[in-house]
């Protein structure tokens, strides 16, 4: 009987410890769902309504490096266009003044695959340009692919790759480990992107574009063409 009266005082014990452990984690739930709505109302970013714009930089913002760094650092895995402008900006219309040129960011070693057919009308569709140099002004992985970069199929490699621009150390080819890239060198110098525009402003830009890329299949004389759909984001930097 004795016994009886223990085991039943145990399970009552439990039943209300799971009650109370249960109270809990549903209070703690609560909570967190009212922070996370209070976080997200008090960012106004979150309004933002982005626009297909061509010159102009309406309901666009004007960001430095706090947003430009993680933008980077995800364009390989969500498969997006990051493109670096520069152009003189009037803060009052929310125009560009007079005309914006590309803003070269480093400038690739890599010789291989340059003239490559699809590669060539990727980059006419985009930007407009036709004629192929050495002058980087985006991150792109389809781009960086068929210039055979060295950092391109791996998550982790294209993110050592961003360590070394932001800070502006040496990147290895992970193949031979050999000095592939000194992002020290011009045009970025000593620091890499983060020094030199630490205290600088971009206009950000959000668009979407469309090309059709066209593949050769060497081997059957044939090709395949198809329209792709991408989201580029533009960073203006903003000059004096």
């Amino acid at each position: 009987m004795e016994n009886a009266t223990r085991a039943l005082i145990m399970a009552f014990a439990v039943f209300i410890f799971v009650i109370a452990l249960t109270v809990a984690m549903v209070s703690l739930n609560s909570v967190k769902r009212v922070s996370d709505a209070i976080l997200y109302t008090k960012d106004e970013t979150n309004y933002y309504t982005y626009t297909d714009v061509k010159g102009k930089a309406a309901q666009n913002r004007i960001v430095g490096l706090e947003t430009i760094i993680p933008t980077l650092y995800k364009y390989y895995k969500e498969n997006y266009t990051v493109v670096f402008k520069e152009a003189k900006y009037d803060y009052t219309t929310g125009n560009f003044i007079g005309d914006w040129k590309y803003l070269t960011v480093y400038q690739t070693v890599s010789d291989r695959n340059w003239e490559v057919y699809s590669y060539e009308k990727l980059m006419k569709a985009k930007y407009g340009k036709e004629n192929l140099d050495t002058k980087i002004f985006s991150f792109d992985i389809d781009e960086e692919t068929l210039r055979h970069e060295p950092w391109t199929g791996s998550e982790d490699k294209v993110k050592e790759n961003i360590d070394c621009f932001l800070n502006g150390t040496e990147y290895k080819n992970p193949n031979n480990g050999v000095t592939y890239k000194n992002y020290s060198d011009s045009p970025l110098g000593l620091g890499g992107f983060i020094k030199k525009y630490e205290n600088d402003k971009f206009v950000e830009t959000i668009e979407e574009y469309k090309y059709k890329s066209t593949q050769t299949n060497d081997t059957t004389i044939s090709s395949l063409t198809k329209e792709k759909t991408k989201r580029m984001i533009v960073f203006t930097h903003i000059i004096n």
